[in-house]
């Protein structure tokens, strides 16, 4: 994946974050870590309140990530992974271990190649769905 695309997604999230966050101190830090993946860092009056993360095709897969993740929601930060389009619901799957220690306080989206973002909702089952409507 390109920094080019990783900085898009990135911008497009900024808009994002001002939108649901519209403090007047709201300050953000855009950066790329050694494998490729962006963080966004976010602080209110200075203090640290979210970090967002922009994960690869493979960034997402190591081992480490729920420990990551987990570390973010812990600090009662906000956190955020984006994840590329075909990858998005694995993420959003592997993430619902997170609840299992009551840290639920996340949201995911995907990506697109040209960087264009979508909230990934949390799955349900097809017969649950249907049974709101019989």
């Amino acid at each position: 994946m390109s920094d080019e695309l990783v900085l898009t997604v990135a911008k497009n999230r900024l808009r994002g974050i001002q939108n649901e966050i519209p403090y007047s101190g709201l300050d953000t830090h855009v950066s790329i870590d050694a494998e490729g993946r962006g963080l966004i860092d976010i602080f209110c009056n200075g203090d640290p309140i979210g970090q967002e993360i922009i994960e690869t095709r493979d960034s997402w897969k190591g081992p480490d990530r729920l420990n990551v993740y987990g570390r973010v929601i812990d600090k009662k930060m906000r956190l955020v992974v984006l994840a590329p389009q075909i990858d998005s619901l694995k993420v959003r799957m592997k993430m619902l271990e997170l609840n299992n220690w009551w840290r639920f306080y996340y949201m995911v989206y995907s990506y697109d190649d040209e960087g264009r973002l979508a909230r990934v909702l949390r799955p349900t089952p097809a017969d649950s769905r249907m049974s709101y409507f019989n």
